[in-house]
């Protein structure tokens, strides 16, 4: 890939020093990087209430750590001239706001274009996990309103939804490639940075069957994942309404560069130019709860009015 080619040029002695002594404090096991998503507004898709959750989970092995780590630095230093940034936060890169107010949208762009460049090199498996109160209704959930365990509080849709992702990434195949125990670390927006907390659905998963939560400032591969869960939510959000602008349409072309190895989600072919991706987007839900056997939309709507 070109972007490593001229990452290791780029590096003066001092500097691949630096690299190299950072390398070798990086734990080598495998780890799972979580960041939460969401859209405050509501679509126009007939199967958003308007309070779902998503948490998005990156596997990286050992050398994705260290590499992708060094791509980021690499994009901070050398990429983009006159790119003076702390943190790689994809919501205000979008928007232009706090540290890219004065930033181009050239350049703005072109930080997408190489974070997806990056991604597509590695292709790490991703999982998510989406929940609203009409999912909860629909998968017949509703007595988990009552459960509390140790960290996770499931009158919430947000603990319950993390608890959802990491029992399926427990579950899932990929973890056949990978040695066990993994390390899991969570953007701390929910818990002080520097902390962790102990799980025991995560025995002989996770290292010490515990979740440790870090600051994106201070771990370029948190905003990595950044990234992606924005692009992925971007994505949807974008098919789950009909009007579509400029910049929709360069998050789509970027998705499409990256080419998210999405491991629970079905992956389609998708005509932007559609006027109505929305009730295609329906049409494809509807249809994966069919097949899981959910409740059905009427069903759905007369518990919601008990």
């Amino acid at each position: 890939m070109v972007l490593f080619y001229k990452l290791n040029l780029h590096f003066d002695n001092s500097e691949r020093k630096a690299r190299t002594d950072n390398s070798n404090n990086l734990s080598m096991k495998t780890a799972i990087y979580i960041d939460d998503t969401g859209t405050p507004q509501k679509s126009k898709s007939k199967y958003d209430s308007g309070d779902w959750k998503s948490w998005v989970a990156v596997i990286l092995d050992s050398k994705e750590r260290i590499e992708i780590r060094e791509g980021i630095d690499w994009i901070r230093k050398y990429a983009i001239e006159g790119l003076e940034i702390n943190e790689f936060h994809f919501t205000d890169i979008f928007s232009g706001k706090n540290e890219f107010k004065k930033i181009s949208i050239e350049k703005r762009i072109k930080i997408f274009e190489l974070f997806a460049q990056l991604y597509k090199h590695y292709n790490c498996p991703i999982l998510i996990q989406s929940l609203s109160d009409d999912d909860i209704i629909r998968n017949e959930m509703t007595e988990f309103n009552q459960i509390k365990i140790p960290g996770f509080d499931f009158s919430k849709n947000s603990d319950l939804c993390l608890w959802l992702l990491l029992i399926r990434l427990k579950k899932s195949e990929v973890f056949k490639k990978y040695q066990l125990p993994v390390e899991i670390f969570i953007d701390n927006g929910i818990q002080k940075p520097n902390t962790s907390r102990k799980s025991i659905e995560l025995q002989d998963f996770a290292l010490n069957s515990e979740i440790k939560y870090i600051d994106s400032k201070c771990d370029s591969l948190m905003q990595f994942i950044d990234f992606i869960a924005f692009c992925l939510n971007r994505t949807r959000w974008i098919l789950m309404n009909n009007k579509k602008d400029n910049s929709d349409f360069k998050i789509m072309e970027i998705s499409q560069l990256a080419n998210f190895n999405t491991v629970n989600m079905l992956k389609q072919y998708v005509d932007i130019n559609d006027t109505n991706t929305t009730e295609y987007y329906d049409r494809i839900l509807r249809n994966a709860f069919d097949i899981n056997g959910n409740l059905t939309d009427e069903e759905v709507e007369k518990i919601k009015n008990k």
